[in-house]
Formats: structure tokens, sequence, C-alpha cells
């Protein structure tokens, strides 16, 4: 029992750690304007990773607490924090990864392309996110927030109130999960539009909630099937492939 307890306490560490390297990131991030009598840009820039470090060490929790009920993993976080063979462990997430992020990169890509035309040209003038923070905040930390945080609690839910805490979860409820945290995962990313000052027109709208919840179904299944580390490969590869592309 204590060793159980142990290892996941270090499992906690391990995923917050790696959550906490995309959270400290953001402080790459250009800053708006700030009002005169506001605190200096380096506060303002610690009190930004107030919010997300609190959100990171709730979804840690609730993932590290639920998640081995409902046969959700974390293959590669858990061959560490129980001292097996990280790389074996992470040998099962590489294919299913890499294959779902080049497929979803190659869709998000081709909708971009189509949508162009559609969108506000301030949109393609913005100023694009720093590639760090698309790695380690969008490739690793979301994936922690979302799929380990919010679908678990989701798919969670279902199981307890629906189920009744019988049996594996079912389909449905796993599907119901996918697509919640999926809108979730798209909504998110509407603040950071607002507050590059973009003008939220509806093909612009429509266009952000499309192309990341397409993502996020992608990644609810490869966590669901694989394991977490599923989804962050195929998170990671989407971004590299749009950075390729440009």
């Amino acid at each position: 029992m204590v060793k159980h307890k142990d290892s996941r306490l270090r499992l906690f560490g391990l995923l917050w750690l790696a959550g906490m390297a995309g959270v400290i990131s953001l402080v790459l991030l250009p800053l708006p304007s700030l009002p005169e009598g506001a605190p200096p840009a380096a506060v303002v820039r610690l009190l930004v990773l107030v919010q997300p470090t609190i959100l990171l060490s709730v979804a840690v929790l609730i993932g590290v607490l639920l998640a081995h009920r409902l046969g959700l993993t974390a293959p590669g976080a858990e061959a560490l924090s129980t001292g097996r063979s990280w790389r074996k462990a992470m040998v099962p997430q590489l294919l299913p990864g890499v294959v779902g992020g080049l497929i979803s990169g190659g869709l998000l890509a081709a909708i971009a392309l189509l949508s162009r035309p559609l969108l506000p040209s301030a949109y393609g003038e913005s100023e694009p996110t720093p590639l760090l923070v698309r790695f380690l905040y969008g490739g690793i930390t979301e994936e922690i927030l979302i799929r380990w945080g919010l679908m678990t609690l989701l798919l969670w839910l279902g199981w307890r109130f629906g189920q009744q805490r019988q049996g594996k979860p079912q389909d449905q409820w796993v599907v119901i999960a996918i697509a919640v945290s999926s809108l979730g995962f798209a909504m998110a990313h509407l603040p950071a539009a607002i507050a590059l000052g973009l003008p939220l027109t509806p093909a612009l709208l429509g266009f952000l909630l499309l192309q990341n919840s397409l993502f996020a179904v992608a990644a609810g299944y490869l966590f669901w099937r694989y394991g977490l580390e599923a989804a962050i490969i195929a998170h990671l590869t989407v971004h590299a492939m749009l950075a390729l592309i440009g």
C-alpha cells in the first residue's frame, strides 16, 4: 500500500513537472500594452502563470486519482514512477502518435488553406505563437490539462453515475467524454484570439472551433486507446508539421 502511494506521488510529480515546463514557457508570449499604473511587466508575467499552474495541479491530481479506475494510462510516466523501463512502455505509443499527428496535421493544413479567403486579414498578419510555447505548452501541458484532467473527469462521471461503477466504461461515455473535452479544448483557444485583438467573425470563430475540436477528437481517441503519451506525440507532430508548412 505504501509503495502504491509512493508511485502515485511520483507519477503526480513527473506529470506536474512536465506540464510546468509548458506553463513557464508562457513567459515568452508578448504582453499587450499595459495601462498606466499597472504593475511592472515582470510582475504581470508571473501573475499570468498563476492560473495555468493551479489548473495544471488540479488536472494532474484528477488523472492520478481516477485514470487507473477507467483503464486510462500514461504508460511512460507510470513506468518511470514505478522503476520500470520507460523506453519499453513508450514503444507502443510512438507509431499511433506519429501517424495520428501526421493525419491530423495534414487535415488541419488543408482546412487552413481552404479557409484562408474567408478569414480576416488580421489573422494572417498576427504574430505567431513562439515555437517553444507551441511545443511545451500546446504539445504537453494542454494534453495533461484536457486529456489527463478534463476527459478523465468526464469519463469518470459517466462511469460513476451512468454505470454505478460497474465494469469498464461503456463506449457511449467514452464518446461523450471525448466530444465534450474536445469542445472545451477548442473553446479554450478563443481567449487567445481575443487577447491578440482579432475580430471574432463567424468565419474565424468557426475555423478555430473546427480545427481545434477535430484534432482534440483524434487526441482523445489516442489517449483512450493507447495512452497519454500517444496524444502528446500526436500534438507535437501536428505543431512540427504546421511549423514546417508555415
